[in-house]
């Protein structure tokens, strides 16, 4: 029996897919050099807590691209005090447009990165972490993130959710509203698997797993992931 969880352990961690998430400005040459330590996708921080788009939101993307990246998505973490939320999607959008970088459109099959049209993001996620960041109503919270989920789909890109039960039971109030959703947790046990996953917020399984926060590697900052 010992050898059969351990074979399944073993095939399970042959066949994880890791990537990284980043929140600073990111070279092409981190990028290469986290793609030769197995990193194979990325999230690019695309908008900040503090109201306004992420500059380095663009370059970053291409960097993944050009450093070797399979995917490359964007994250909005979103500025409750801003107001607005249907803007702040909108900005996000309109902002990597105008640095030639489109998001997929939902249901869009990827396609090969080509520097000469331009990068692609594959989704955009909500991060939804920090109470300090939120109403302390739950329910203006949840009316605020159904305003960029609504702003997101009218615009036809693909979304999700990041966040974990110990932030979005405070922040949402355990709401199932989103849990149609992709999920992306956070669980930093350093464990690249699901099994510590336990259901919240509707979501009876995940997508991506955050499993360890801030590391020094290939001279970026970074969170590990997989799935």
């Amino acid at each position: 029996m010992l050898q059969f969880v351990l074979l399944l352990s073993f095939l399970a961690a042959a066949f994880a897919t890791y990537g990284c998430d980043v929140s600073q400005a990111t070279s092409q040459s981190s990028f290469s050099c986290l793609k030769s330590n197995g990193y194979n996708f990325a999230v690019v921080r695309v908008y900040r807590s503090s109201g306004s788009v992420d500059p380095n939101g663009p370059t970053s993307i291409n960097n993944a691209w050009n450093g070797g990246m399979a995917h490359v998505d964007g994250y909005i973490f979103p500025c409750y005090s801003c107001g607005n939320p249907a803007k702040q999607v909108d900005d996000t959008i309109n902002y990597l447009a105008a640095h030639s970088v489109t998001v997929m459109k939902e249901g869009e099959l990827a396609s090969s990165y080509n520097s000469t049209v331009g990068a692609k993001v594959g989704m955009l996620w909500f991060d939804i972490e920090g109470t300090q960041y939120w109403s302390s109503s739950t329910s203006n919270n949840v009316n605020f993130l159904s305003s960029m989920v609504t702003e997101a789909k009218n615009r036809g890109v693909s979304i999700g959710i990041y966040s974990s039960a110990s932030q979005w039971n405070p922040i949402m109030g355990g709401s199932t509203k989103f849990s149609s959703l992709p999920l992306w947790y956070a669980h930093y046990d350093g464990k690249a698997s699901y099994s510590d996953f336990s259901p919240f917020g509707g979501w009876t399984k995940p997508s991506i797993k955050q499993y360890m926060g801030t590391t020094s590697i290939c001279s970026a900052s970074i969170d590990k992931n997989f799935y």
